[in-house]
């Protein structure tokens, strides 16, 4: 949790090779957003976790809005990526803007689970007190397409990370902003049923060939991440089934905190595997990692 003394804005990160109509922002330790500029709109894809931080974002872009219509992409319902949306409801308001999303995530942001969350964390966080939950405004579940004069988006429903997620494809740069779809050092899965899904979607994803993918965690531009997901995915399943096999699997798996051990597969071999550095990963990449070899034992379990 950022600390309260010292709030995270978000920032604008220097241009390190990639084209320049997208700009790429970060909020601490948080989350990562991209803003498109076309020759038409001005396509700010995700709204972070407060209306504050999607203020930063906007006034860094005030000068490259020039006129342009502006334009919200929700790539999914969690938090950090759309409880900025309020920023952008008003209609009369400074930065009004359609907000564009899966009609899944509009069923997610209305749910009264949802709503209680909300208010559950407004408790104990502060910053979250101007938040309220809005919904996409334009929904679409197969494919939605943006004409932006000189870039197309392509707004592909990529799910598995969860259900409503989308990825938004820029063919004309081949850039993939992956969303929480792709993460460095490897996505989260939670559910047995999700773990063929988001394989599906990773694979989905590698076929467009994208010469750079960014992903909302993880900071990078290479698009070798997807191909790195997926044999993280093949070699979690390969060790837990090495573990069936060898009837090696403890009998609590589906609640023991140290089961990456127990299943000789531990976080630090996992995230080197994914070509990433576990003293620089964030601590809670172990949860993800507990996490997928869980559902990978409970889909083995399952012949799924």
């Amino acid at each position: 949790m950022p600390d309260e003394t010292t709030p995270t804005r978000a920032a604008l990160l220097p241009n390190d090779g990639w084209d320049t109509r997208l700009h790429w922002f970060r909020a601490g330790n948080e989350v990562d957003t991209f803003a498109i500029i076309t020759q038409r709109f001005l396509v700010l894809v995700d709204t972070m976790t407060t209306p504050e931080l999607a203020t930063d974002i906007m006034q860094a872009l005030q000068r490259v809005r020039q006129g342009r219509h502006l334009l919200v992409i929700n790539t999914h319902a969690h938090y950090d990526h759309c409880w900025g949306n309020v920023l952008f409801a008003e209609i009369d308001g400074r930065y009004a803007a359609p907000i564009i999303g899966h009609a899944k995530t509009r069923d997610v942001i209305m749910s009264q689970q949802e709503q209680e969350y909300l208010a559950q964390r407004q408790l104990t966080e502060p910053r979250l007190a101007q938040v309220r939950l809005v919904p996409p405004t334009l929904t679409f579940t197969d494919m939605f397409q943006i004409d932006g004069g000189d870039l197309t988006l392509e707004l592909i429903p990529t799910p598995g990370h969860c259900d409503d997620h989308i990825a938004v494809w820029i063919p004309q740069i081949r850039v993939l902003l992956a969303g929480d779809a792709a993460e460095h050092p490897f996505p989260h899965v939670t559910r047995a049923e999700d773990l063929p899904v988001l394989r599906a979607s990773l694979e989905k994803m590698l076929a467009l060939d994208p010469q750079m993918v960014f992903p909302c965690h993880g900071g990078t531009t290479d698009s070798g991440l997807l191909l790195r997901n997926l044999r993280y995915f093949d070699e979690v399943a390969r060790r837990c089934r090495q573990a069936r096999d060898a009837g090696t699997v403890p009998t609590d798996w589906e609640t023991l905190e140290d089961l990456p051990d127990a299943l000789h597969f531990p976080f630090v071999e996992a995230v080197q595997l994914a070509g990433g550095d576990a003293a620089k990963t964030s601590a809670f990449y172990q949860r993800f990692h507990r996490d997928a070899l869980r559902v990978t034992l409970a889909a083995q379990a399952e012949g799924t």
